[in-house]
């Protein structure tokens, strides 16, 4: 007897809830292509907009330029701005920028800057292509190159923050002295690993070299730091110094076949494994910019699920998740000090920028729907809102972030090009 080719009750509800998914998950691609279409235009005014007002005459990055001019902040309008103003917290680092505020604040986050449009220029190559974007994150290299060796004089592997530029062959950085902290040494260590990857030859190795011996220097100190001369800077579980550290030592591993670099990874890596928030998903935690965990799962390979399981990166996930749930504020934004509205900065989203550049499911479609509430070129890219400047205090330095563009606006760039490349097809 023939078998009959009439489908069962169960078999037709499986067929049909499987089209159904497919069609989903069409529809999910179909939006995720729409949203990218729109971002594009956004990521093209965003990266004219970092080119012709976020670079000083000799090459360098401004961390914060006025919103209002597109130029450094005029020292009047800066010098009254503090992060505190309680007596318990007198030493805050701001007070460093009493004796001269626009070199402060235009140079401060410099060197996190240029690590974090180095690394998107060279994600845009990678996805696009674009042989110039390339070539153009190696020249940028080549002015903090000239930073290093000029910091060498002060120790070798020190990296200063320079402070005013090339202005007076350094004057600036000499008078301050100011090592980079973790959070600055991470994201200029993604950028020169994205450049080492296309390098070659004596380029190569100098990359290589210059970022071994930079991680030799907070070796040698037992992975601690002055801090604004005073302050001294440790590593521990769940500090966002293992999202420089983690990786570095990592490298250094790979590259020197060092026996001192595997045993430090392998007695360091228990610093950041544990839970979600201490991964990085409640903002505070190990990997604070995303490309620190897209650089370690690249150096360990297969054996980075071992150290960070599926579960953990998914506790991480969540934690990021019930965090951007409170910025529903419009234009995503929640409140902040000050009577202030905040973006989902760098309070856990940067780390979910992480998680999609590692493939965690479900991230790269999150990042694209916070990175679409950013539209206006350079008015939605401040770190509070510019809208709410006006009517800040005027002694509370939220008036002034909410008035300065610079990091935040080349992070949402670089996010674009992680986003776009994790997206990638063929990228998993």
């Amino acid at each position: 007897m023939a078998k009959s080719t009439q489908l069962t009750r169960r078999e037709f509800t499986l067929a049909s809830a499987a089209l159904a998914a497919a069609s989903l998950a069409r529809a999910d691609e179909q939006l995720a292509a729409t949203v990218l279409s729109e971002l594009k235009d956004t990521a093209t005014h965003a990266e004219g907009y970092i080119k012709d007002h976020l670079f000083d005459p000799d090459g360098l990055m401004y961390s914060y330029v006025d919103i209002r001019t597109g130029k450094p902040f005029a020292e009047e309008y800066v010098a009254p701005f503090k992060e505190h103003v309680r007596r318990a917290t007198a030493w805050s680092v701001h007070h460093r920028a009493d004796s001269d505020p626009v070199t402060y604040w235009s140079y401060e986050d410099t060197v996190a800057a240029a690590g974090f449009y180095i690394q998107a220029l060279v994600l845009k190559h990678d996805v696009s292509g674009d042989e110039s974007a390339l070539q153009e994150a190696f020249r940028i290299w080549d002015r903090y190159r000239q930073v290093y060796y000029a910091s060498q004089v002060h120790g070798i592997g020190c990296f200063l923050r320079p402070y005013g530029g090339f202005k007076g062959g350094f004057a600036g950085m000499n008078q301050w002295m100011e090592p980079l902290g973790t959070d600055q040494a991470g994201p200029l260590l993604c950028g020169q690993y994205a450049l080492w990857k296309h390098a070659d030859g004596e380029q190569k190795n100098e990359l290589a070299d210059i970022m071994v011996k930079t991680l030799s220097w907070y070796e040698q100190q037992g992975f601690r730091y002055l801090w604004y001369k005073s302050l001294v800077h440790g590593w521990r579980k769940g500090g966002h110094a293992g999202s420089y550290y983690l990786p570095a030592i990592a490298f250094a591993a790979k590259v020197t076949g060092d026996d001192k670099w595997r045993k430090l990874l392998q007695e360091k890596l228990p610093l950041a494994q544990g839970s979600g928030a201490e991964l990085g998903g409640s903002g505070e935690g190990t990997f604070k910019w995303g490309s620190d965990l897209i650089m370690l799962a690249d150096l360990l390979g297969p054996d980075f699920e071992q150290a960070f399981p599926r579960s953990l990166l998914a506790d991480s996930y969540e934690q990021v998740l019930k965090h951007l749930a409170t910025f529903t504020l419009p234009g995503l934004s929640a409140p902040a000090a000050g009577g202030a509205r905040q973006r989902p900065t760098e309070l856990g989203f940067y780390h979910l920028c992480g998680l999609a550049g590692v493939g965690h499911p479900g991230a790269a479609e999150k990042v694209l729907s916070v990175l679409s509430a950013s539209k206006k070129v350079p008015e939605d890219f401040t770190v509070f809102l510019y809208e709410d400047h006006e009517k800040l205090p005027q002694e509370r330095y939220t008036q002034l972030q909410a008035r300065a563009i610079g990091r935040p606006l080349v992070l949402w760039y670089r996010n674009y090009w992680i986003v776009r490349k994790a997206m990638k097809p063929g990228n998993g």
